[in-house]
Formats: C-alpha cells, structure tokens, sequence
C-alpha cells in the first residue's frame, strides 16, 4: 500500500492506494502499549471506502481519502502542528496484506527534516517491506529537529536539548558489550525524544524507542536504558503468545512481569555497573520498588496475573490500584534481582542475569518463550523459585531478599492513619487503615484539621477533619493506628548485595500518612 500525506495543523491528511473489493483495517492495538486504544477514532473517510465496522472499510476504489485528527502528546499516537509533527505509524494507516510493501510520501516544506527508522526512497519518501516494520518505524519531523551524536551507533532525534550524553554512551556501550549477541546489534538506533508538561514515558520499537518526558522528569538514564533493552528483550526475544500481532484485540501473556519487570532490573544494573548512579542512589531507587510492594494489593494478584490482566488493571489504574493489584514492573523488577543475586551467588560472580538472558535468547529468539522456558534456564543457573514468586499472591519476596541485605520497615508500628495526599486533596485510602475505617475516601478535598483551614496532618494525633466530597461538606473523626510497615530502609551487610550494588544504605521515600 501506499499513503501520501500531507500534514496540517492538528490534522493528517492521507491519500491513500491499495486494492478495490477489499476491506483496510486500522488497528485498535498499539503494540508495546498495553491496552486498546481505538485509534481508528481519529479517522474520517472522504471518498473511495465504505464503513464495515468501527475498525474496517471496504474499498470501492483503488484510491481512497481520510483526515486523522492528531492532537495527541502520547508518542504511542500521533501529533501534527504547525512546527512539529510526529507519526507511530500504526494508529494511523490501515493494512491490507500484512506482508506486503508499505510507503509513505510525505509533502513537507523543503527546509524540514524528518528522522525515521524507514528506508529511504525518495524525498520525504519512504518504505517498509512489511506492515509489521512499517508499523514498528516512527516518524519525527520539524525544522528545527536535529539528531544528536550519542555513540558511533546510537543517535537522539530531538526538538529538545539532552544532558548526560557521556552518561547515556556509558550505559549504551555497556548494554551492548553485555547483551549483544548477532551482527545486527550494530545497527544503527534512535532515540525520538521530546520534552512537553506531560509524562508519557517511553515506548520500544525494533530499531529506535519514543520517549516523551515533563521538563522536570530527571531520572533519563533509566528510561532510556530499559527502552534500550527492549531492543533485545521483546523486540528480538519475545513471549510465545506475541511472535504473531493481533492488531485488533488483545494480546494476552502472563510474561510481561519478564519482558517488563526484568527489563526494568537489567536498565537499573545498566547504570550501576556503568557507574552513572551511585550507591546511595541505586539503594534507595530499590527501596522505593519495594515499599510499591508493602500494599494490600500484593495479597490479592499474582504476578502471572498482574501481566495477564493489565489491560484492565495496571494500564488502567484508579486510586485504589495499590490496595487491588500489583504492578508486573516493580515485581518483576524483584524477581529479576533475586535472581541475579543468586545467579551470582551460585557461581561465584562468574555468570549473572545478563549471561541467563542470553541463553534463553539464544535457544528462544525463533520460536518465543513460554514460562517453562525461562524457569527451566534459571534453574540451569540455580534459580529454583521461580514459582513461588510469579504464581502465589503474596510472594515471600523479603524472605529471599533478607538473605543478602538487611531489610527494616522503619515506621511499622509506628502511629498512621492510611492515606497519601496531594496538596490537601486525598490520592490513596489503605484498606483497613483508620483512615478507611472512619470512612475517608480517594478524592475527598480535606479543609481543615482539627476546626483550623489549612492545617497540616501531624504524625500521631487524632484527627477532626473537615472534607469536601461531591461538593459537599463532610465531617470525620480519625483516630490513628499502627502502621503496618510502608518505608523500607536496605542496608548492606557483605556479600554478593554488595559487590554488586557497594556498601551503604537506602530508605524509600514514597510516605503514607
């Protein structure tokens, strides 16, 4: 197929060809992102297609015409200004047959630049073999876009200046001389990065990752470098259920806790071997993950769940996620330590998680992996409890980590009363706190405190707290109890802990009232 398109301020206008008598299909999945995002929302046919579905048209002629609304922010989607136009392929151009040629001409003014993982063909002019590699091979165009020099082969496609690029090249090099494996690790890669007053975090392709982070989001290094791994892990090595795409519904795997929660663990070592954080930060970077896993939540999902449910869940997390559900990432992220640890344990510091990897790359990247698989690797490398782990709710995971650090919950027994703010307006309620017991709920706006406006919640004392709920004023009465333990402090003792991540100590700073 081919489109030529031609952007406009808020709009995409597409022409595009294909065969009459048969239906195109927008997706409503956008793969890496794990939810439906019905993008087909955005289009409006002009001629030469008529609707079949919310998703499909028939085509009456070989020709047709649509105009996309691109107002999103999320590099998952699209956007088109007036300076500025970024384009993920997929929730934009239908397909046909998935394994044929797809092109794209786009009509820009001659002084932009576009930056794409496409090959080129032509001016502004460019193709994919496959829909699959089509929709995998974002878009970024500008005239005052430049592309940024971070190694021989990784580049930054930015609107934005970067800070950290020695950094970033440290990290880079030591994924690459840590996890690659074939010839085509030394393609090149790119980075599409944009700044804007919204966090959307990062999302992988196959040769380039989109990352768009707030103007005060700081911790770079770690998105840039878990996107980076996805190089290899999800985009090379994938679950079994996703080596073939369904663009219409979900693809459902209880492995995304590995392709997602380990990939996260094998960014962080990333920056702790390269040396680009310190002790202090990496210990207390673990203690946040794990005061995430203090929460009722943890009781009532497994991580095997946690992967398979997060189109409803995680992707779609309210106020009460914690006290429901947990996240594949921060879980996964310690299953993917303990596993390290005692990777390394087992051999002396011989072989770790990165050596693990690429066994199961090597044995798995034609067919996919199953969780068999990996367990049955691990247990090569003298993992063995893997099960207990993915498939138990309320996993023992401080049981195994107290054997290689020291692990308190500093405010446990202390007096709480089960509830996080924003300002004065409250985010989390903890199931079976005093909080939830005297009746407070997530999005109560909190007016005064003990009869005066604007007073803060001081640790340990009773509560008369005036709240305005539905526009309603509420009166409560809370009397505080004993924390079960959310502030995690590691300290390390020796050991392997410590040869890995340094002598020192680190305290979460995620607090509950």
């Amino acid at each position: 197929m081919f489109f030529n398109v031609e952007p406009k301020n808020k709009y995409i206008y597409v022409k595009g060809r294909g065969v009459a008598g048969k239906q195109i299909v927008f997706p409503t999945w956008v793969p890496g992102s794990y939810f439906i995002r019905e993008q087909e929302k955005n289009v409006v046919m002009l001629r030469g297609a008529s609707l079949v579905s919310k998703n499909k048209y028939f085509l009456t002629d070989d020709e047709f015409e649509y105009v996309y609304s691109a107002i999103s922010k999320d590099q998952r989607e699209t956007i088109s200004t007036v300076d500025y136009i970024f384009i993920n392929p997929v929730s934009v151009f239908p397909y046909q047959d998935l394994n044929e040629e797809y092109c794209i001409s786009l009509k820009l003014p001659n002084n932009w630049v576009v930056h794409t993982t496409l090959k080129e063909i032509g001016k502004f002019t460019y193709c994919a073999r496959n829909y699959d590699e089509f929709a995998d091979s974002p878009i970024q165009a500008s005239p005052k876009l430049n592309l940024i020099k971070v190694t021989e082969f990784h580049s930054i496609s930015t609107v934005n200046n970067v800070n950290e690029l020695e950094k970033l090249s440290k990290v880079l090099n030591f994924l690459d001389s840590s996890l690659s494996i074939e010839n085509k690790d030394k393609q090149s890669y790119i980075f599409f990065f944009r700044r804007s007053d919204v966090n959307f975090g990062g999302i992988e392709h196959e040769n380039s990752s989109a990352i768009v982070v707030p103007w005060n989001r700081e911790d770079l290094l770690w998105l840039f470098a878990h996107e980076y791994v996805h190089k290899w892990n999800v985009k090379r090595l994938k679950p079994r259920e996703l080596m073939r795409i369904d663009y219409e519904r979900e693809n459902y795997t209880e492995l995304l806790w590995f392709a997602e929660g380990v990939t996260d663990y094998l960014a962080f070592l990333s920056l702790v071997l390269s040396k680009v954080i310190d002790t202090q930060q990496g210990l207390k970077s673990i203690s946040n993950i794990l005061s995430n896993l203090t929460y009722p939540g943890i009781k009532r999902m497994s991580l095997a769940e946690s992967s398979k449910l997060t189109w409803i869940k995680l992707y779609k997390r309210d106020d009460n996620f914690l006290n429901i559900g947990v996240s594949y990432y921060d879980l996964g992220f310690v299953v993917g330590l303990l596993m390290d640890l005692k990777i390394r344990e087992n051999s002396d510091n011989h072989y770790d998680i990165y050596s693990m990897f690429k066994a199961l790359y090597l044995r798995f990247k034609e067919t996919g992996y199953t969780y068999s698989d990996i367990r049955n690797v691990a247990e090569e490398y003298g993992v063995d409890f893997l099960d207990e782990l993915v498939y138990k709710r309320d996993p023992p995971i401080f049981k195994h980590l107290s054997k290689y650090v020291e692990v308190e919950f500093v405010d446990r027994g202390k007096p709480y009363i089960g509830i996080r703010l924003e300002v004065n307006k409250i985010t989390f309620v903890e199931d079976g706190s005093p909080a939830d017991n005297a009746g407070l709920f997530p999005g109560d706006e909190i007016i005064a405190v003990n009869g005066v406006k604007g007073a803060n919640i001081q640790e340990g004392q009773s509560l008369d707290l005036l709240i305005i709920r539905d526009g309603v004023v509420k009166h409560f009465e809370v009397l505080p109890g004993s924390n079960p333990g959310h502030t995690v402090k590691i300290k390390t003792n020796g050991g392997v802990f410590e040869e890995v991540f340094g002598k020192g100590e680190g305290v979460s700073d995620k607090k509950l009232i």
